[in-house]
């Protein structure tokens, strides 16, 4: 090693003023070349990548916070209707229904209510119906729903299907148009307290 260094120094002094000034001057590009080669283009790259980061952390948390507003809405209006749902207070849905069918006027017009298969929820159980009316004016049939939707129990209309039934001619009734609608409510309770 000393005997390179001692070569390095002959060569150097063996050269003018001018190729001394050449060689310092091609030195220091190589050594700044090397140095901007090691060190700032890759912390160059690295704040570039981390900026990217940067933004997209703040596009996150905007979105997280939106969330945030969202979730506490839905938690809101998930506590209004698990207060509205009673403990181990079982609706007779049928006999419900008959009686908001009586105090819309509709009680002539509902063919029937038959029994659905419920979900699962083992927390709040399901009783599922599907209700059938035959010739529903349009005004009979918006009042029944929204006596059922604004009862007391909390019920859900899972399912509307309106038809109006083909009748020409002569059996062609005058007044509004009637209406065949078939639609499934649901009713919950909430379950009871093992022990």
């Amino acid at each position: 090693m000393k005997t390179l260094l001692l070569r390095i120094q002959i060569l150097w002094r063996q050269r003018t003023e001018r190729e001394r000034w050449l060689l310092g001057g091609a030195g220091t590009l190589l050594v700044a070349a090397i140095f901007q080669l090691s060190v700032i283009g890759p912390l160059q790259d690295w704040v570039t990548r981390t900026e990217g980061e940067v933004a997209q952390l703040q596009t996150d948390l905007v979105r997280a916070t939106r969330l945030a507003g969202d979730v506490r809405r839905l938690q809101g209006e998930l506590t209004r209707v698990e207060e509205r749902i009673r403990v181990a207070e079982e609706t007779n849905l049928f006999n419900l229904l008959e009686g908001l069918a009586a105090s819309t006027k509709v009680k002539n017009q509902l063919e029937s209510i038959k029994p659905k298969k419920p979900s699962g929820n083992a927390l709040f159980p399901e009783t599922r119906v599907e209700v059938s009316l035959k010739g529903v004016t349009l005004t009979q049939m918006v009042d029944f729903l929204y006596q059922i939707e604004n009862t007391d129990r909390h019920l859900i209309i899972r399912s509307v299907r309106i038809r109006r039934p083909a009748l020409v001619g002569r059996f062609a009734k005058k007044g509004p148009p009637r209406l065949d609608v078939n639609f499934s409510v649901s009713s919950f309770e909430r379950a009871r307290a093992a022990g």
